[in-house]
């Protein structure tokens, strides 16, 4: 009874995906964006799809402040932060984390194009 306890509490301080909602600002035209969103999904993640026009997309970036260096072809807000690229999931759960860091980034990778999770990624303060 003693372990089952214990490990509740250790759990109940971490947060889980199944928790964590993103809005994904993105054009429908790219393909990778979708299994991407789709691996997010898999992992428990909530992923609220938003289509919008390439300006609207800048728009967006330009408002959340995300290093023109740093673009990729989507954006996805979580708690007022970006999440730029594809990010692992690890790393959506640093950002979350953090209390200096307005972003996450991810180089785009070859592995997320086939539904896999990329593995680098860098917080943005």
């Amino acid at each position: 009874m003693f372990r089952l306890a214990w490990l509740s509490l250790a759990l109940s301080g971490s947060l889980m995906a199944s928790e964590i909602e993103i809005t994904a600002i993105y054009n429908p035209n790219c393909g990778c964006c979708h299994k991407y969103f789709q691996l997010l999904e898999s992992k428990g993640f909530k992923v609220k799809r938003k289509v919008v026009s390439q300006n609207q997309l800048y728009e967006a970036k330009n408002k959340l402040g995300v290093p023109v260096d740093k673009r990729s072809c989507h954006t996805m807000v979580v708690n007022g932060k970006f999440v730029e690229g594809h990010v692992p999931t690890e790393g959506i759960k640093k950002l979350l984390e953090s209390k200096n860091a307005k972003g996450v980034f991810s180089p785009h990778g070859t592995l997320s194009g086939w539904g896999r999770e990329e593995s680098g990624y860098e917080l943005i303060e």
